[in-house]
């Protein structure tokens, strides 16, 4: 998914509000991860590689692990993680809700 500051059902980005509500597509071949830095990238007006790396905030094979559906297409329904990257708050939703927020 590629994350636009236009509002669509994927993307809420507002600049001006420093927010963003993206959804994780499983069904892509596009990493939560890449999600949730082009979710950052988008929001900050940044190139991804020049974002903070994430791995040094997250391990993004267990978010993988973590949130990815189960049994292959069982969708999890609970719990959440957050991190900071960059100057941002980031809290993936088990519904692959990714919400970023100025971090204070």
């Amino acid at each position: 998914m590629t994350v636009t500051p236009e509002t669509n059902c994927a993307s809420q980005i507002d600049p001006e509000d420093q927010t963003a509500i993206a959804s994780h597509d499983w069904e892509t071949d596009e990493s939560l991860s890449e999600t949730i830095v082009s979710t950052v990238a988008t929001l900050s007006g940044t190139e991804p590689d020049e974002l903070d790396r994430l791995y040094d905030r997250v391990d993004p094979d267990s978010l993988e692990t973590l949130f990815a559906p189960t049994g292959g297409t069982a969708r999890r329904n609970a719990g959440r993680v957050s991190f900071r990257l960059a100057e941002y708050t980031v809290t993936v939703h088990a519904s692959g809700t990714i919400v970023v927020t100025a971090a204070d």
